[in-house]
């Protein structure tokens, strides 16, 4: 069963693969997308008051296209990276109450895109309360730049809530691996290693691109952003070692080449399709 945020593990490793099936993206074209995930996390300091934690996280979004879309180029990016890593410290500032404050430094580009214009970075801040082992509501703000844009902030909320027997709201159940934000409603039966639950998520990816026959994007911006529903199915092995198992559709999705400096931005939507995967995380 899950965790909650201040239950964590010391240490944890998680993959991941989610399969994109192919959808229409406009003038008879379409795109389908394979996207491997890993995660590791690890306390490194831990005491009644303070727990530091390192994390890091790593994305590869491989693309696949047929036919020319409103983007105007046959392949507008292909094999995409991600890489975080996030220093995070939360600390009792009263009974019930805890705050916690992460550094996060990121790259995201294709693979033959410039290392040193792929670069952002920020932070996020958040404070919870937990008035009962049943209960955690707080709310926290992501604040990153990003490449060729404006910064930007988004408020998060965080929740962890078992409103009746066996039941579960929260935003922070998902595997460490798992690219979605958003919140899970999830049915855990006391004792048993299966839980079942139906999420809501949102990604959003925006990455430096490469060299392209295009050359008006060479070294330009992708943007890729999507909200997705899914039913997910749980299985603890072990009490260190889980499996989580997704079967979805992605309802919107919204496609951005842009040139070198952010200009000249090119759009298109892309129909609601269906996603298959897979996560493992095992806890130490």
């Amino acid at each position: 069963m899950t965790q909650r945020g201040d239950e964590q593990p010391a240490r944890s490793a998680g993959a991941g693969y989610i399969h994109q099936f192919s959808a229409d993206i406009g003038d008879n074209a379409s795109m389908s997308a394979d996207r491997f995930y890993g995660s590791y996390s690890a306390r490194v300091y831990s005491s009644n008051d303070l727990n530091v934690t390192v994390a890091m996280g790593y994305e590869f979004d491989w693309y696949h296209w047929s036919g020319v879309s409103e983007l105007g180029v046959a392949d507008p990016f292909g094999s995409v990276n991600l890489f975080g890593l996030q220093t995070r410290g939360s600390f009792k500032v009263a009974d019930e109450w805890t705050a916690s404050l992460a550094g996060i430094f990121a790259i995201a580009g294709e693979s033959d895109a410039d290392a040193g214009d792929s670069l952002y970075g920020g932070g996020i801040g958040s404070v919870a309360w937990t008035p009962t082992a049943n209960m955690m509501l707080g709310i926290g703000v992501l604040g990153v730049t990003q490449i060729e844009n404006d910064p930007i902030i988004i408020p998060i909320p965080v929740l962890h809530w078992h409103f009746a027997d066996d039941w579960l709201l929260s935003t922070i159940r998902r595997p460490p691996a798992s690219p979605f934000v958003g919140v899970d409603v999830a049915w855990e039966p006391e004792g048993s290693k299966v839980d079942v639950a139906f999420g809501i998520g949102w990604q959003l990816r925006r990455f430096r691109l490469g060299n392209n026959n295009d050359s008006t994007i060479d070294d330009g911006v992708g943007e890729d952003e999507s909200w997705a529903a899914f039913v997910s199915v749980g299985y603890d092995f072990t009490p260190t070692c889980r499996l989580d198992m997704l079967v979805g559709t992605t309802f919107y999705e919204q496609l951005q080449i842009e040139a070198s400096n952010g200009s000249n931005a090119r759009t298109t939507t892309v129909d609601p399709n269906a996603l298959l995967g897979v996560f493992v995380t095992i806890s130490y």
